[in-house]
């Protein structure tokens, strides 16, 4: 969440740089100070100080380059070059509770089609040249001594290998076998890489709002999960951010099949509003006073998708609500209909930002493709989710998902 985070940032002060650079300075550090109300550690805040000086250079340097030429053809396809201003086990069946989901049937039951999981880059944070995925969604927790999942510590560490007893606890509750394999896809550079379970290490390593000084710490204050030499993560992107993983018999990814979506801007009114499926009172976006924004197209060889922004009157930048209309060009019917908001869990992400700014190429938001070997094509990176963990829908499945599983301790 601190790049989603530093992201808006970027977007919003570039927008107040028009308004004048006084404006967007104190923007800015209006935009600081409410965050650092939240509870980081120190490590994080010198961060994003960091952060915040290195984009006043970028937003100053990036202000004064930019122009755009008007185009149309048969769609009205409006000028694209400026940048929006305003993330194989069996089936189950689960109630998703999302943000995005709920907004149009409460009741819907939602099939899971596989748990994925994220990788992250440790070096930072725990001074460790390894890949860590936790795998403490999925581990059940209890303090009864027959089912802890690290022993009991007289000196708290940060990190820790556990030993044979413990690494047998975890595979038998997380339903691992030793010869399984952890496959990880990066979308976005298209490498796979696979490492057998029975070569990796079992580790534990203390969560990001916990810090070592406080300890002693309970053993839900760990991350629980497998551990990967950094040196063999060759061809992941920076930070790891597209990068998914999947712990199985057989690899579930295919290779080359997932493409950055590169939106088109048109016209408001030829967004297909009047081919929605929701009531009357799911059009009822969840910000009242919306107006319409800016509406977006991107076209595959068997789908249109269309985007329409609706933003607050007094702010033009920031997108409140955006609604998501998959139709299938062969019956010419919508297959996929989805509103996300903004609210205290999600926020909407921009569009075409990492497209249009080749500083930010990891910043390339939403995918589309066949990310999967036996499913149909997949759509998704439409939210950042504060409270919870982001999900991958298909195109052409209003009731079918991927979870991704992502430890938030948010």
């Amino acid at each position: 969440m601190k790049k989603a985070n530093t992201t808006t940032l970027i977007i919003n002060a570039e927008f107040f740089l028009g308004q004048g650079r006084l404006t967007a300075y104190i923007y800015v550090l209006t935009v600081i100070v409410k965050r650092h109300n939240q509870r980081q550690t120190l490590k994080g805040m010198k961060r994003i100080f960091t952060i915040l000086v290195i984009t006043i250079f970028t937003i100053l340097s990036c202000s004064e380059n930019k122009s755009g030429t008007t185009k149309t053809n048969a769609i009205e396809i409006e000028n694209e070059n400026k940048t929006e201003t305003k993330n194989a086990k069996p089936e189950t069946s689960d109630t998703l509770n999302s943000n995005n989901y709920s907004d149009l049937d409460s009741q819907t039951t939602y099939t899971k089609e596989l748990d994925l999981f994220l990788i992250r880059d440790l070096e930072e944070n725990a001074n460790k040249k390894i890949g860590f995925v936790s795998l403490s969604d999925i581990y059940p927790l209890s303090e009864h001594p027959d089912s802890l999942a690290i022993p009991n510590q007289e000196n708290s560490l940060q990190y820790f290998k556990l030993n044979a007893s413990y690494r047998k606890r975890f595979l038998s509750k997380t339903n691992i076998s030793e010869t399984d394999s952890l496959f990880i896809y990066d979308y976005s550079t298209d490498v796979l890489l696979s490492f057998p379970v029975r070569e990796l290490n079992v580790v534990a390593y203390l969560n990001d709002y916990m810090d070592i000084k406080d300890c002693p710490c309970s053993q839900s204050d760990y991350m629980i999960g497998f551990e990967v030499t950094k040196n063999y993560l060759i061809g992941l992107g920076k930070y790891f951010s597209k990068a998914l993983v999947f712990i199985g018999k057989e690899n579930p990814f295919t290779h080359g099949q997932m493409k950055a979506i590169v939106w088109q801007k048109i016209k408001a009114e030829k967004f297909p509003l009047g081919k929605s499926n929701l009531t009357e009172k799911q059009k009822e976006y969840k910000h009242k006073n919306t107006i319409k924004g800016q509406a977006y197209l991107y076209e595959t060889k068997t789908h249109q998708i269309f985007i329409q922004d609706y933003i607050e009157p007094n702010n033009l930048i920031q997108v409140q609500d955006r609604h998501l209309i998959i139709i299938d060009k062969q019956s010419d019917n919508v297959v996929n209909e989805t509103i996300f908001n903004n609210s205290e869990g999600t926020s909407v992400t921009p569009l075409n930002f990492g497209i249009n700014n080749t500083n930010y190429p990891d910043l390339k938001e939403q995918w589309i493709g066949k990310l999967f070997k036996d499913k149909p094509e997949v759509i998704f990176g439409f939210e950042w989710v504060s409270f919870g963990c982001p999900g991958i829908i298909f195109v052409n499945s209003q009731n079918k998902y991927v979870q991704i599983n992502c430890d938030n301790r948010h």
